[in-house]
């Protein structure tokens, strides 16, 4: 418990460089662990229900941007989408019978009841001064151009809580949006290997971890450093290296490497020898010969010379 207070109040001192109180610590560990906020799956079944009742007054409005229900029927990924509350990909929407534009919608419940909320596509990226309010820096301009994503995230509000957040660049809009990262998105189970709480909060904060034991789709073991990529929404593999992998020659190989290993002999190199009372010089002694003739051009050994030279 106090490894991961400790590391709790060092997330909280590395995004407003004020060191917090041993109860802020506290605090926000309290908070870190609460059950009182959704995984992705949830918070979209949630959201479902309670766009239920509104069904009516949603359909109208995307009947009036082009998409009647009979449409939308036959595009069930996009229909999925906006009753989930999550943001659709690209789709041609209807301003009027003659006016549309390309963009990402998306359902929201307001005061008033659900409304749509449109991204349009831009034709190339624009970097606002500005981004849910959040002012950038040029320094930051300058990474979301360069990379797609600022590689730490901030800590924003959102209903109450505090949910590291990151500025990404929606490739799809040219536009740069917030996505928003609880640590209860993450899988509590990564190839073969369950992620704890700990590993979930460093990684939603953009912290690397450091995974052994996790497994391939053959069934292979390796370790790998553990990232987000929030330029694609993703975890990322780095520095990947199998685990107790042994390289093993070919039978047919095994016999010219073990001459070649520095003099090492095969059991049939070895009954030559006993029957011709003759040493067998391997390549690589071969090879030392040849470095010694050239070092001492006075010493007259022959090539072909048969005796071990000791």
């Amino acid at each position: 418990m106090e490894k991961s207070l400790q590391y709790a109040r060092q997330q909280a001192d590395g995004y407003d460089n004020i060191a917090p109180t041993p109860l802020q610590g506290q605090q926000a560990w309290q908070f870190a662990q609460s059950d009182n906020f959704l995984s992705a799956e949830e918070a979209a079944a949630v959201m479902r229900r309670q766009l239920e009742p509104y069904q009516a007054q949603i359909e109208a409005k995307l009947t009036q941007l082009g998409y009647p229900p009979e449409h939308l029927d036959k595009l069930p990924q996009l229909k999925k989408a906006l009753y989930s509350g999550q943001q659709t990909d690209l789709a041609t929407i209807w301003l009027t019978d003659e006016l549309k534009m390309e963009g990402r919608l998306r359902v929201i419940l307001t005061e008033n009841g659900p409304d749509i909320r449109i991204t349009p596509a831009l034709r190339s990226l624009t970097i606002p001064d500005e981004v849910g309010g959040v002012k950038l820096s040029e320094r930051e301009k300058k990474e979301l151009a360069e990379e797609g994503a600022l590689s730490r995230p901030l800590l924003l509000a959102d209903k109450g809580d505090y949910v590291p957040t990151y500025l990404r660049v929606d490739t799809q809009t040219n536009t740069v949006e917030l996505w928003r990262l609880r640590p209860e998105m993450l899988p509590t189970k990564l190839l073969g290997i369950d992620l704890t709480r700990d590993q979930q909060l460093q990684l939603a904060n953009g912290h690397a971890i450091r995974l052994s034991g996790l497994l391939d789709k053959q069934g292979e073991s390796f370790t790998a450093t553990v990232s987000i990529s929030a330029a694609q929404k993703e975890l990322q593999f780095t520095d990947i290296s199998p685990i107790g992998v042994q390289l093993r020659p070919d039978q047919r190989y095994r016999e010219q490497l073990a001459q070649n290993n520095e003099g090492a002999k095969t059991d049939l190199t070895k009954s030559q020898e006993v029957a011709t009372g003759q040493t067998t010089v391997s390549h690589f002694q071969r090879e030392q010969m040849q470095q010694l003739l050239e070092e001492k051009p006075d010493q007259n050994v022959s090539k072909t010379t048969k005796h071990h030279l000791g």
